[in-house]
């Protein structure tokens, strides 16, 4: 069974849902972000996640890409760029994670 996290954002009254893997995606590209203010590369996020295939890689940030998680940043390499929501999921998720360890 596949483990879910949820978003815990006044967006709707349903709680999106976000799975490990995708949550591991996003995770992966906020802490890049912060730490080099760049994106990384789909072999970056590949290796740090534990995927074995780039098409898993891209599956992931379209999913998240469509979601809103995350944004491309045009005409630029490294495009993948959290958004502010991405950010604060990833945030909410690790103080819940960090409360509930």
């Amino acid at each position: 069974m596949n483990n879910v996290r949820y978003d815990a954002g006044m967006e709707s009254p349903r709680i999106p849902r976000i799975g490990d893997t995708k949550f591991e995606v996003l995770a992966t590209v906020v802490d890049h972000w912060a730490n080099a203010s760049f994106g990384p590369t789909v072999e970056e996020i590949r290796d740090a996640v534990g995927l074995s295939v780039r098409s898993s890689v891209q599956w992931h940030i379209n999913d998240l890409l469509e979601d809103h998680y995350l944004e491309r940043v045009p005409r630029k390499h490294r495009s993948i760029k959290p958004t502010e929501k991405g950010k604060r999921l990833v945030q909410i998720l690790r103080e819940l994670e960090d409360t509930y360890a």
